[in-house]
């Protein structure tokens, strides 16, 4: 091998370093929080796993045994259930289950940051996922987050593959993973719709076009038709894949609240007495159908009476999907100070610093970075569009039809940190080459070799 191989070589080697030592580092923190961290108790939960037992249990898609549900979608409660059916019914050991589904998101986010843009930037972005502790606080609950991101992002990775190489097997792919991904999350619907703009802006002919289009549609509308046919069967009414837009339209159009997650528990309970439902037998008794008929609705009215107010709650909750509401800042509605000492003293200096950290500066910073890199990077934006869609999509499925909470957007979040990691690595590239007094070879050029 000569110098040149060597060097090469060499170089493949520093990108993989880096990654293995953040996955090991962020491996580790996983497990000191799931080991050391404070505890759960959050209805939700409650939720996924009781629907995941009863379907090892009792073969059925039900709370209480008798009635059939359509709370939420039935991809994660049908994965829980397979590793239920494993380990027995052991809660305690989901966020094992949790901390897969990350290392494999992890990967798929380090194949699209290299096929865009080499290995440096796949690796980077990977082990900033894998190390940024949002993640970590959600591992240790029953909730489906984790395997959202990761759906997310191999539908990323299958999208990034079907602009770059478009062919009826990558087009049939994105369609799969579309389906499982609705099935996890209804909300990615407006998503799943809006990629079928990949096909629009592609260079092929209208022919091949519709060809990929419908390859699309079909291997969604497969994977999702056998549970919306169930859905009908048993409610007598169209839910494609679960109930539960009546409580956001109801919730997320209250003047009071803006709509937005999390809340007081005071005014959560007043919004749900002001609506006629309670009390409610259990936790999620809104989202049961007949309760949900009838907060759509009274969403809708409510809506079409001040549509103009409806507009503006839809764009605070904009702020609040992407920054965070005032009580997820500081736990309060006492004010900005008293409401971080009170945070400090429950859940520590460090923790409600990080909080702090991460909502103002952090999440802001990310953002302009990733819409920097989106300008500087414009020459390729037909290849880039996955990356621009998916943040686009997922904002426009919650936004306006759900209650916001400011980790719904995690999922996402991937695409921010490949955008802003190949910014600076080009940024770093560019003035290394300056310093050397060589030309700076193209980014398309650095990719296609990396890889």
């Amino acid at each position: 091998m000569n110098d040149r191989d060597a060097a090469g070589s060499r170089a493949q080697r520093t990108p993989l370093t880096v990654l293995a030592i953040a996955t090991v580092s962020g491996f580790i923190a996983r497990v000191w929080v799931v080991w050391y961290g404070s505890g759960h108790d959050f209805a939700v939960d409650h939720l996924f796993d009781t629907l995941a037992w009863n379907l090892v249990s009792l073969h059925a898609f039900t709370l209480d045994g008798l009635n059939p549900a359509a709370h939420v979608g039935p991809l994660y409660p049908a994965l829980l259930a397979v590793f239920y059916a494993f380990v027995g019914h052991r809660p305690e050991w989901v966020p094992v289950l949790h901390i897969v589904f990350d290392l494999a998101a992890a990967f798929c986010i380090y194949r699209v940051g290299t096929l865009l843009w080499g290995s440096w930037t796949g690796a980077c972005a990977a082990g900033l996922f894998i190390l940024y502790p949002a993640y970590w606080t959600y591992d240790p609950r029953i909730r489906s987050e984790a395997l959202l991101t990761l759906l997310v992002s191999g539908w990323l990775w299958a999208a990034v593959m079907c602009v770059r190489l478009p062919s009826v097997r990558q087009y049939l792919v994105a369609g799969v993973l579309a389906g499982l991904t609705i099935l996890c999350k209804p909300v990615v619907l407006i998503l799943a719709c809006l990629l079928l703009g990949l096909v629009l802006i592609g260079s092929f002919p209208p022919s091949r076009k519709l060809v990929y289009a419908g390859v699309y549609l079909a291997a969604s509308f497969v994977v999702l038709t056998p549970w919306s046919v169930r859905n009908y069967v048993m409610f007598h009414e169209v839910i494609p894949v679960s109930a539960g837009m009546g409580a956001g339209l109801w919730m997320g159009s209250d003047p009071v609240s803006r709509g937005s997650w999390p809340m007081p528990a005071e005014r959560e309970s007043a919004i749900w007495e002001s609506a006629g439902i309670t009390p409610l037998p259990y936790a999620h008794a809104m989202y049961e159908v007949s309760t949900d008929r009838l907060l759509r609705e009274k969403g809708w009215n409510r809506i079409k009476a001040d549509p103009l107010g409806y507009v503006g709650l839809t764009a605070t909750r904009g702020w609040d999907f992407w920054i965070g509401n005032q009580f997820y800042l500081v736990n309060t509605e006492d004010g900005f100070v008293r409401g971080f000492q009170r945070d400090a003293a429950e859940r520590g200096w460090l923790v409600a610093a990080y909080s702090l950290f991460k909502r103002l500066l952090f999440m802001p910073c990310l953002i302009m970075a990733a819409s920097w890199s989106a300008w500087r990077h414009r020459e390729r934006w037909r290849e880039l569009s996955p990356l621009y869609l998916f943040p686009i999509g997922l904002t426009l499925g919650y936004v306006p039809f759900t209650v916001e909470a400011g980790r719904y957007a995690l999922p996402v979040l991937p695409c921010l940190m490949v955008l802003s990691v190949a910014l600076v690595v080009r940024l770093v590239k560019t003035q290394s080459f300056l310093v050397s007094g060589q030309s700076c070879p193209s980014e398309t050029s650095v990719s296609w070799h990396m890889n």
